[in-house]
């Protein structure tokens, strides 16, 4: 169906005469929502550098004064598990290398003082400190027995020297101290939440449509596992630069977003995929956008889920972000939850598909000024612009494919 301008101008003078209100547009404003005013979208949008990849690291980059290293030494277990797997293996067998050479140079010492060694000025007639430890080497391979195992064999301490027994004593409690360290760190390395998180699947691109009557942004969220994360919250903050009106330049200015899953709010029962949806009302700092203003738009909306896995009780966060380039204007996700017998299955290949539909172009403070005038030409008075006669068609609104 074509309408002319002067059809569009007097449904807005129709609703601007019965509801008795000036319009906020200009005389001449055409009706963003019509293929036929707006044409083809632009491609080329500006793209924002993110503060969150799409795999829920963050993309920050801290430059470290030397004193505040001192915070990484006074909490040498954290920044253990939080090093790399590679680090932590060569840290781990380092440490045992360097604490077994250096026992063995206290007992090279102790068998050099009591003339044990071939290399001492004077030869001991008694009984050794150690036996069979008259080298470097014998040294280092009593050091590993006491530490590792505490299992002699032929090589073993005597009764002779005091400091031989103190040591050994030392060496006992400092080598289980030390395994019992590193074997902490090396299972809570392995029991960290966040491989659970792997398997919390966000849908690559955010969607714009109606829903209700109103304007959402909605994406999807989903876990791949068999075993259920519990107690799941979800929530999202819009990134932004804002200037204050004392000339203040705040980067990254954060601000909440209400959203919800159904009616359950931002708690959620995560058995199957399920759709986020944020509803673009006058709270929303997404009020003013239009379809045009998304694709010059500079902002970035991350979100989280905090949830607890079911097998090991451990909380987890999975995160995620949308710039402007990855939000469909007038796409609707695709439906992946079947009815098949006594079950629900689930299409995971429909995951990110979507599907265009007739959505306004305008924002969502222009679609509820537009919703509100009743005007004699639209019978449907919440959607003058899809129905403007009962037998009519709707009408079809060209978005860009390539979007």
């Amino acid at each position: 169906m074509d309408l002319s301008k002067n059809d569009l101008r007097s449904i807005r003078s129709g609703c601007e005469e019965e509801r008795g209100i000036d319009s906020f547009l200009e005389p001449d404003y055409k009706m963003p929502f019509l293929s036929q005013d707006i044409g083809r979208l632009p491609f080329i949008r500006n793209e924002y550098k993110r503060s969150v990849r799409k795999t829920g690291l963050c993309n920050i980059r801290k430059r470290r004064r030397a004193a505040n290293l001192n915070h990484y030494a006074t909490d040498m277990f954290t920044s253990l598990v939080d090093s790399r797997w590679r680090y932590i293996l060569l840290i781990y067998s380092l440490s045992f290398v360097s604490t077994w050479f250096l026992f063995a140079l206290l007992w090279w010492v102790i068998a050099y003082a009591h003339g044990d060694l071939d290399t001492s000025p004077y030869k001991s007639s008694g009984e050794p400190c150690v036996t069979l430890v008259d080298d470097l080497l014998s040294a280092f391979l009593f050091s590993l027995e006491t530490q590792y195992t505490t299992g002699y064999g032929t090589r073993s301490p005597t009764d002779e020297c005091p400091e031989a027994v103190f040591l050994l004593c030392v060496q006992g409690i400092f080598g289980m101290l030390h395994q019992s360290v590193m074997v902490g760190v090396v299972f809570a390395k392995l029991s960290r939440p966040k491989g659970r998180c792997q398997a919390i699947m966000f849908s690559e691109k955010a969607v714009i449509c109606l829903r209700d009557g109103n304007l959402c942004l909605m994406f999807r969220l989903a876990d791949e596992r068999k075993s259920h994360v519990i107690d799941c919250k979800i929530h999202a903050w819009i990134l932004q630069h804002r200037v204050s009106p004392e000339g203040e330049v705040l980067v990254n200015y954060q601000k909440k977003l209400n959203i919800s899953v159904d009616d359950a709010g931002s708690e959620i029962f995560l058995l199957w995929p399920v759709t986020v949806v944020h509803r673009i009302d006058y709270r929303s700092p997404l009020y003013d956008l239009s379809a045009m203003d998304l694709f010059h738009s500079k902002f970035e909306i991350v979100v989280s889920l905090v949830c607890t896995a079911e097998a090991t009780g451990q909380t987890a966060e999975a995160r995620c972000s949308y710039t402007p380039n990855e939000i469909l204007w007038g796409h609707r996700f695709k439906t992946l939850i079947t009815r098949e017998g006594d079950g629900v299955q689930v299409d995971y290949s429909q995951f990110d598909k979507t599907v265009s539909v007739d959505t306004a172009l305008c924002s969502s403070r222009q679609l509820n000024s537009w919703s509100q005038c009743n005007s004699p030409l639209t019978p449907s008075k919440k959607f003058p612009f899809f129905n403007i006669h009962s037998d009519s068609p709707k009408i079809k609104i060209d978005i860009a494919d390539e979007v």
